[in-house]
């Protein structure tokens, strides 16, 4: 586990786009937490169950950004999905002193989304 948090942020992304089960949650602190505008998860179970119900429809991530100040990684990305066109998302994630992600939260527009899901 790296304490650099840039590096935590792009592993957490790359074991979600790989669809990494359990890659991802030993990036994940037990007690991290995650808002956005389709869902929320309070700990490390309930996150990664909330990255796999994504993934089920998640096509691909392509970074754009990535900006650090501190233990705070702002990461810009387009979520390509098989039910909407690429989406731009900003995910906002904190870094633990161990290099473990914390907490994450997520904004874009949900609408496409939820249309192209039938929802």
């Amino acid at each position: 586990m790296t304490g650099n948090p840039a590096e935590a942020a792009a592993a957490y992304f790359a074991a979600w786009q790989a669809r990494d089960s359990q890659a991802l949650r030993t990036l994940l602190a037990d007690d991290v937490t995650f808002a956005g505008p389709l869902g929320q998860a309070d700990g490390r179970d309930d996150c990664v169950r909330g990255i796999e119900r994504m993934s089920e429809i998640m096509t691909g991530i392509v970074i754009q950004q990535i900006c650090t100040d501190g233990r705070n990684v702002i990461t810009w990305f387009d979520l390509h999905t098989s039910v909407a066109p690429p989406c731009p998302v900003a995910n906002w994630t904190q870094v633990g002193e161990d290099g473990k992600v914390t907490r994450i939260r997520a904004t874009f527009d949900p609408r496409p989304i939820l249309a192209g899901a039938g929802g």
